[in-house]
């Protein structure tokens, strides 16, 4: 799938790393305290979004109580506390090395904190497979678009041969508006049929890394 390409742009949290499910029981912890109902792993993927204040008042969460940036502080302790427990995806690994054999440029594109990114990627032994990363300087999971045109023109890369690899609609609104192709992977924190309701017929919807690369 990724021959035509010379520049893979990947997203990070729900792509390469596995961390949906430390999410949803941190969601729920948030959820009890506002006496909401918990998610399943199933319903997590087929409510969670960006912008994450919308996200958040669409699973009953409302402001009135704490403020998105107090929510936000506390998603993110405690996030943070517990990250270096979750594993990246099993694919991740072996399609980094296949497209670093293929002599492919591999780059990061991120809703997270950068400097939180640099220090997983160093504590799973995986930074020197990316050639930049870009991420946000806050946590607040904004768009990462205007992060993308940069990434683009720091490294010169021509869009018509690169491709991001996410898996949210976010990061099809993403290689849309900085003119890239996009690959979703159903693997992280959105749905399959999700995915494909709100994506062009044109964007491959993958249930894994393993279409990637093959064997």
């Amino acid at each position: 799938m990724l021959n035509k390409y010379k520049s893979i742009i990947w997203d990070w949290n729900g792509t390469l790393l596995n961390d949906v499910d430390t999410c949803v029981q941190i969601i729920n912890s948030l959820l009890q305290q506002h006496n909401g109902k918990p998610l399943s792993k199933n319903k997590y993927q087929d409510t969670f979004g960006f912008p994450i204040a919308d996200y958040y008042r669409r699973i009953g969460i409302s402001f009135e109580k704490e403020s998105f940036e107090e929510l936000t502080q506390k998603f993110m302790g405690e996030y943070t506390r517990r990250v270096k427990s979750c594993a990246l995806h099993d694919r991740t690994l072996p399609t980094l090395t296949a497209l670093r054999q293929k002599a492919k440029d591999q780059f990061i594109l991120t809703a997270a904190h950068k400097d939180n990114v640099l220090d997983l990627l160093d504590h799973y032994g995986i930074r020197h497979y990316f050639k930049d990363i870009e991420g946000l300087d806050n946590f607040r999971a904004e768009s990462k678009v205007e992060r993308g045109h940069q990434l683009l023109k720091n490294n010169n890369i021509d869009p018509k041969k690169a491709v991001l690899i996410g898996d949210t609609i976010h990061d099809y609104h993403v290689a849309m508006e900085i003119g890239v192709d996009c690959i979703l992977v159903a693997d992280g924190h959105q749905s399959l049929q999700r995915l494909r309701d709100k994506t062009n017929h044109k964007t491959p919807v993958i249930s894994n890394l393993d279409r990637l690369i093959g064997d």
